[in-house]
């Protein structure tokens, strides 16, 4: 759109509004010229009769305009409002669904250095690490299952419950009460492998769970818990009997 057709919009807008007081006060010119040329008293009075009208329209258009200010404001404000007190509700659902899952958590554990020779003294093997899922919450939880590792990195972590290791893992539970934990010995295989220069390890534990409610979590180390939604695509690693059990 060229300039000038850009300025016979907005002239157009602006005699939308100003269209009665420009109009009242072309009449009033005329009205004045009239008088002055014709040096009529008759022309005079009608004079006095214009300027009258002039100034009856001109308060009407004014008030009209205030009044529709004052109706457009109130109406932006009720719309405000509205949205304030929607998103304080949204905030405040979000925060109660969030109330138990942040009381579930789970962290990676490894072995002392004596706890290591101690176990290789009387077992020959290697010890493993261990996961542990606490629920720290008043309510139960159901299905907590380890999903996968995040490798502090950014590589991959292949992982592997022992359920076959000395003192090892039976069944994960279907559910874990208040104040109860699952601890799994896992074997961990990182990609690229770390190095001396990597200790301490700052694995994380990526963890989904179900709330009493039957909402669906899932936790990446100490963030805060997602929504698992109906469309989720994330592929938890780890055995099938783990996950299916």
């Amino acid at each position: 759109m060229d300039f000038n057709r850009q300025a016979r919009d907005q002239l157009a807008r602006l005699n939308t509004h100003r269209g009665p007081v420009i109009a009242s006060a072309v009449v009033v010119v005329i009205a004045l010229l009239s008088a002055v040329w014709l040096d009529d008293t008759d022309a005079w009075a009608g004079l006095g009769q214009w300027a009258g009208a002039f100034g009856s329209v001109l308060a009407v258009t004014v008030a009209l305009r205030i009044s529709q200010r004052e109706s457009d404001n109130a109406r932006q404000l009720a719309q405000l409002d509205a949205e304030r007190e929607a998103e304080q509700r949204r905030t405040e659902k979000e925060e109660r669904e969030l109330e138990q899952a942040r009381l579930v958590v789970a962290a990676i554990e490894y072995p002392t250095i004596d706890e290591e020779l101690n176990f290789k003294r009387q077992t020959g093997l290697e010890p493993l690490d261990a996961v542990r899922i606490t629920n720290f919450s008043s309510r139960h939880v159901f299905n907590p299952r380890i999903e996968g590792f995040l490798h502090q990195n950014g590589g991959t972590i292949a992982w592997d419950v022992e359920a076959e290791f000395p003192g090892g893992y039976e069944a994960a539970p279907s559910v874990l009460g208040t104040g109860k934990e699952d601890v799994i010995p896992v074997a961990l295989k990182y990609d690229p492998p770390v190095t001396e220069d990597d200790y301490p390890l700052r694995t994380k534990v990526i963890l989904g769970f179900t709330d009493a409610d039957g909402r669906r979590w899932r936790r990446f180390g100490e963030a805060a818990p997602r929504r698992v939604t109906a469309d989720d695509t994330f592929g938890a690693g780890g055995p099938d009997w783990y996950r299916a059990s």
